[in-house]
């Protein structure tokens, strides 16, 4: 049985599960979703339905989903590799899968599925049995978010990227932030195994909170998983490569793989869509689409990556970055400032950029756009004074609330398909304003 909770992508024979989001609730789509061929309805309220349509009335139909997939969960026991971390959970959800696919069936969750209903749902539609590995990233705006998915989804291995100042608007400070991505660490059983960033003060302190085994991986001497393990040639762009490899080795190192066999999974590294991905631009130019999100530690990083490329002019593209609290605008500015050391043109998308565009010294080179919409329409019109050439290099960055991918798909070349490339590219997102 598969289960569905967007009829835009139902399909026939799937049980369709109403749920109350923030702006729609999913009640209302029910006669459309048996319209749609849905022979099972999960809802909240009563419903009369055609003959051949199941109907199970529910009190929350979230945690009917969650309770679901734990049953399952605890019904095949298979083993969890559980990702967190401030910056570059899905890039190393990612290697981690190329990684252990090497040796084992995987399932991975996709996209920004990171959270009880997402990872339900992904456990719910895959098929898989006791000798799967389960590799989950998990997310969390809210305290308490990832001890209640450690709950549903308990994991054998759990690896934590890092610690920054990433949401700490919703946790209070940078110790709020290392409190919940400890939780992870805190959900191990004494067979559990901690892989932990060592070069991270914050996240090498989480060593503390299990007493199975721990493997640190990192540049430091301490370390026990160390950069000259790796061999394989890594198709990943950044300075955080190299890490994004170290944790994908010690999840493979902890469920027994050898080395060999995990250098050959890290050659086969395939870039998430939005996060480094080298593309071709338009007129034959250079598009880096770094635009599934965005945090300072993030956007320096890809800054540096644009410096790092041969090209004859460097744009960085840069839109807000999101929930960094008290101190959003000297944050941006700070980027901005090494933005200019970096680049050649600056555009800049939304209104706390243009705040600290007002406070630069010298603005010279740094336009500033109200919208992505309002950016990629003046780079499609020629209005933007700015036509890529031949042997630029083009990064766009910003946090997904900005929705900086339209700039990257008016950047892209018209060769290229957005959809197979860009993030955000399903109706449902092309629908939100």
């Amino acid at each position: 049985m598969s289960y569905s909770t967007d009829t835009r992508t139902l399909q026939p024979g799937d049980t369709y599960v109403a749920i109350r989001g923030e702006t729609h609730d999913g009640h209302t789509f029910i006669p459309h979703a048996i319209e749609q061929g849905a022979t099972g309805v999960v809802t909240e309220v009563d419903v009369q339905a055609p003959e051949g349509v199941e109907v199970i009335c529910v009190e929350s139909t979230l945690h009917y989903l969650i309770e679901q997939a734990t049953a399952k969960v605890q019904r095949l026991q298979p083993d969890i590799v559980a990702i967190t971390g401030s910056v570059g959970k899905t890039t190393t959800r990612t290697a981690i899968h190329a990684v252990l696919a090497e040796a084992f069936a995987v399932v991975a969750s996709e996209g920004n599925k990171n959270t009880p209903l997402g990872l339900s749902l992904l456990v719910l539609n895959y098929d898989f049995d006791a000798d799967t590995k389960l590799i989950l990233e998990m997310g969390a705006r809210l305290e308490g978010d990832l001890r209640e998915l450690c709950s549903y989804f308990p994991p054998t291995v759990s690896v934590v990227t890092n610690v920054k100042g990433v949401h700490v608007e919703t946790f209070g400070s940078i110790d709020g932030v290392q409190r919940e991505k400890s939780e992870l660490v805190r959900a191990l059983g004494p067979e559990g195994t901690a892989c932990l960033n060592g070069d991270d003060p914050r996240t090498r302190a989480m060593a503390d909170l299990h007493e199975g085994r721990t493997l640190l991986y990192g540049t430091g001497p301490d370390c026990d998983v160390q950069p000259e393990r790796i061999t394989a040639t890594l198709p990943v762009l950044g300075d955080h490569a190299v890490y994004t490899a170290l944790a994908a080795m010690s999840a493979g190192l902890a469920l027994g793989m050898d080395d060999e066999m995990i250098n050959r999974g890290l050659a086969n590294i395939q870039p998430e869509k939005g996060r480094l991905n080298r593309l071709r631009g338009v007129h034959d130019s250079v598009l880096i689409d770094d635009t599934y999100n965005a945090s300072p530690d993030a956007t320096y990083a890809a800054l540096r990556v644009l410096q790092q490329q041969e090209g004859t002019r460097r744009i960085a593209f840069l839109g807000d970055m999101l929930e960094l609290g008290e101190s959003e605008i000297a944050q941006h500015h700070r980027v901005l400032d090494a933005a200019k050391e970096h680049a050649d043109l600056i555009f800049t998308v939304g209104p706390r950029m243009k705040e600290a565009v007002m406070r630069l010294s010298d603005a010279t080179r740094v336009t500033a756009y109200s919208t992505s919409e309002a950016l990629a329409e003046a780079l499609r019109s020629g209005q933007a004074f700015f036509t890529p050439q031949a042997g630029d290099v083009l990064l766009v960055k910003g946090s997904q609330g900005m929705r900086m991918e339209r700039v990257s798909e008016a950047l892209l070349h018209p060769d290229l398909d957005p959809t197979d490339v860009l993030p955000r590219q399903s109706e449902s997102w092309k629908q939100i304003a």
